[in-house]
């Protein structure tokens, strides 16, 4: 124990006594610089575009908890959200570091929009010949 106070007292002293290798200039500039990054407009819309396609999926998800008629209000705001995540992803592929959200925004929307394209050409009965 008392070689761990000898240590600690000759630190100490060591550390009181040390100088500089190098000159130490006494006046010095006190400023603070503060340099922040440009938010992009481009970063913006693709964290948006992402944002949207996840409530879209929420939406997506709460289809298969309703029944009838009950579905149809989580169907309409699940497309409201894709077309959105669709339009933010669109914007978003200004953005230099956050493409990728702007991507899944993207894809989604553009694969429900796929979803759609073929369904609505798949109507009816294929076996009438009217």
């Amino acid at each position: 124990m008392k070689n761990i106070f000898l240590l600690l007292i000759c630190l100490i002293a060591i550390q009181n006594v040390s100088y500089a290798a190098f000159p130490v200039l006494e006046s010095y500039n006190s400023a603070i610089v503060v340099t922040e990054l440009p938010i992009e407009a481009g970063d913006k819309a693709a964290k948006l575009s992402v944002i949207f396609a996840g409530l879209a999926i929420v939406f997506n998800l709460l289809v298969f908890g309703a029944s009838g008629w009950g579905a149809l209000l989580p169907i309409f705001f699940a497309g409201v959200f894709y077309l959105l995540a669709f339009i933010f992803g669109l914007f978003g592929l200004r953005s230099k570091s956050k493409r990728w959200q702007a991507f899944i925004g993207l894809f989604s929307g553009l694969l429900v929009f796929l979803v759609l394209a073929i369904s609505a050409g798949s109507t009816g009965d294929p076996n009438d010949k009217d």
